[in-house]
């Protein structure tokens, strides 16, 4: 029986490309970006994707489904951010999740988010979410795992994934995948030796060259722009990647290659992220646009590879 997926905070599709690589039909999908929207329909042209407010969305009117996703906002709880959790409007939509799987009561829940969601309010914030998720009765198991070590992607990206079951057999049998080798360098993404498209370069007159150029000489790595601050990343791996590459200028990371100093590429971020090479963004969307996509989004291997582990937990998942 092939198991589907709804797919809530759909972004652009990250999460639910994973889930398809391991065998799930995606039934539906909603997300209210409307830039995002456009890139998730450029990519996604067989799935029913709902562009609005979760908040407008009666779930009775959608297809039952084995799976609910949700990458839910995830700014309320993030160290770079103002930390204001449930305090933030976008805070509350978590609530939001729960009124889905209310009515659908799925076999399993899946959700993504940044790894201060357990800290944040010493801890207070990650309780809600347990026991929104406790009073629907759901077991849950959760776990904060790297992008390098669990996506095979040279990315340096945490982030904590709770997959919540009906049934307290599912959840006694799933187990989280093991670490694995990089499948990756970054050098194998970079291809310095190639020129990329002018956009990327910065050129010599520019303020931000003059100050850039002289921290970042090495060939061997990746320089993590935040603010004012530009320091080379440990381990030549990627920095995390976040969506302040599409809001703030100057806040993508950099490389020096053959060619010059410049801005990670838009398919580099995308392979940093574990994406599938056939997937792109559509003209319709700016390049900030594109930027603050893929730094919301998530690395898709590793969320494939925990779908992958919940699909072979038991002969009967997908029948009631």
């Amino acid at each position: 029986m092939e198991l589907t997926v709804g797919s809530l905070f759909s972004g652009i599709g990250g999460i639910d490309i994973a889930f398809q690589q391991a065998g799930y039909k995606v039934a539906w999908a909603i997300e209210k970006d409307a830039a995002c929207c456009r890139t998730y329909r450029h990519n996604f042209r067989d799935v029913d994707l709902i562009e609005t407010d979760i908040r407008n969305v009666d779930p009775c009117t959608l297809e039952r489904v084995d799976t609910i996703t949700a990458g839910f906002p995830c700014q309320p709880f993030s160290i770079a951010g103002k930390q204001r959790g449930f305090d933030d409007e976008r805070g509350h939509l978590f609530y939001e999740v729960g009124r889905f799987i209310k009515t659908h009561k799925p076999r399993v829940v899946f959700l993504e988010n940044v790894p201060n969601l357990m800290e944040h309010n010493e801890g207070k914030t990650f309780l809600v979410v347990h026991d929104v998720l406790a009073d629907l009765n759901y077991s849950i198991r959760y776990r904060v795992l790297r992008a390098s070590e669990y996506g095979g992607v040279p990315q340096i990206r945490d982030r904590i994934y709770i997959v919540a079951f009906r049934d307290q057999e599912d959840c006694d049998r799933f187990e989280f995948p093991d670490k694995m080798d990089l499948q990756l360098s970054i050098e194998d993404v970079l291809l310095r030796s190639q020129r990329k498209h002018d956009i990327y370069y910065y050129r010599q007159d520019d303020d931000f060259y003059k100050k850039a150029s002289q921290i970042a000489k090495r060939h061997d790595s990746i320089y993590r722009v935040y603010h004012d601050s530009i320091k080379v990343t440990q381990n030549k791996m990627c920095p995390t990647l976040t969506a302040s590459m599409g809001i703030s200028r100057n806040q993508v990371p950099l490389v020096v290659d053959d060619y010059g100093l410049r801005k990670i590429t838009l398919q580099e971020c995308l392979d940093f992220q574990g994406f599938p090479k056939e997937y792109y963004f559509p003209n319709s969307i700016t390049i900030d646009d594109a930027y603050k996509q893929v730094g919301n989004s998530v690395c898709v291997q590793v969320i494939k590879r925990i779908a992958e582990q919940i699909n072979k937990r038991g002969n009967n998942y997908g029948s009631d």
